[in-house]
């Protein structure tokens, strides 16, 4: 990333298997008592935009340029991507309990959406046709549109039934996509909150009654 920009950012991690989960998905531990917010700054959510692949190197420092040149802006506008994540999280969290979203949560959605579809453009595809693209906007926002269409698009899909939150009992609370053949993927990962799970499994079964080390 150029010139060392965003060297404090955080590394994003993209488990969600779609955008609007992976944002969503920016705060660690959503689901405890003691969540951890990794967008802590507007250089932050640039990072997370890149690392996504939603906005390239030279349009995240043209906003970050713009940011530094209006600070309060910049901060209004990550004010607005931690309400729109927060409504994410409670709408794909409550499909994810088989329960409908809250109206409240829907309409920020809905609003969003219309916002972002002011910057939309048609624009010939170089394989012959058209295509959607964003238009090359130094608006401070421009990072949460492919976020909110991606979001729309979900809640429009057959997919919506296969969105997940992570059964983890320490409080992970990430959202996922479940692409498995079975449909029964409980865990954001594996490796990460699986594997504590399976650690918490062995150490319960080894305290039981006639377990090696136990008492019969």
């Amino acid at each position: 990333m150029a010139a060392d920009a965003f060297a404090d950012a955080p590394r994003f991690s993209f488990l969600g298997g779609q955008v609007c989960l992976d944002f969503a998905n920016t705060v660690d531990w959503h689901a405890s008592a003691t969540p951890t917010d990794r967008l802590r700054s507007y250089p932050d959510l640039l990072a997370w935009g890149v690392q996504a692949g939603l906005l390239d190197e030279p349009a995240a420092m043209r906003l970050l340029e713009a940011a530094a040149h209006d600070p309060q802006q910049a901060m209004a506008a990550l004010e607005r991507a931690v309400a729109l994540r927060e409504a994410l999280f409670r709408i794909f969290s409550a499909v994810a309990s088989g329960h409908g979203a809250a109206p409240a949560d829907l309409e920020h959605l809905g609003a969003a959406r219309r916002l972002a579809a002011l910057h939309e453009r048609l624009l010939p595809h170089p394989d012959g046709g058209y295509r959607w693209a964003w238009e090359d906007s130094a608006a401070l926002d421009r990072a949460l549109w492919p976020v909110v269409r991606d979001a729309t698009d979900l809640l429009t899909s057959a997919a919506l039934r296969r969105v997940r939150r992570c059964q983890s009992e320490d409080g992970c609370g990430w959202l996922f996509v479940d692409s498995s053949p079975s449909g029964r993927r409980r865990w954001c990962s594996m490796q990460d909150c699986g594997n504590r799970a399976k650690a918490r499994r062995h150490r319960q079964r080894a305290k039981e009654p006639g377990s090696p080390g136990q008492p019969p």
